[in-house]
């Protein structure tokens, strides 16, 4: 099975970059694996159907602002839940269903299953490179649930048995203080 993770968000705009930073993390902990391949991207509408081609399944990392969560709250969803991300839906481009729903009635080959990961945010229109420590903060968590949602998928024991030590963010956080 080819697996694809997918961080999103733009790292120049305060926390929309959370996405990226959660990739960038999960390639940090997980070893090379011929299934999964962990990619950044600013992409969104139909331009995602390219990142997702040729994968059997797909993990997303995006913010979200909903107002309906605390900032910092880990939101997990399928793609037919998923449509409120600046990525996913624009006044100039389709939304992420409907990126999924073309490329299927086209035979482009994407997966058939999706999970995303969506941590509720403060701010993503001021140009910054800081992302509030709320956010932050679930940076341990969400990568120990994509570490596990792994395993499992790829049921494979080295992905299973990694150290808690790995499982640290760029700040030392373990995923059992959050």
């Amino acid at each position: 099975m080819k697996i694809t993770v997918v961080g999103l968000g733009n790292d120049l705009l305060s926390d929309d970059g959370i996405g990226i930073k959660i990739a960038r993390h999960l390639k940090e902990i997980i070893p090379y694996h011929p299934s999964i391949h962990i990619q950044e991207s600013a992409l969104g509408g139909l331009r995602i159907i390219d990142l997702l081609s040729g994968y059997d399944y797909t993990i997303l990392i995006d913010s979200i602002k909903t107002g309906s969560k605390p900032v910092g709250y880990l939101h997990h969803f399928d793609e037919s839940d998923f449509i409120n991300s600046s990525r996913m839906v624009s006044f100039h481009d389709v939304n992420f269903a409907t990126a999924v729903e073309f490329a299927r009635q086209l035979d482009i080959s994407i997966p058939k299953k999706f999970s995303i990961y969506a941590v509720e945010v403060r701010e993503t229109g001021i140009i910054s490179e800081t992302i509030s420590n709320e956010v932050l903060a679930v940076i341990p968590v969400c990568v120990e649930k994509i570490r596990k949602e792994l395993a499992f998928i790829c049921d494979d024991d080295l992905l299973m048995r990694l150290e808690e030590s790995h499982s640290k963010n760029c700040f030392g956080i373990s995923t059992n203080s959050v």
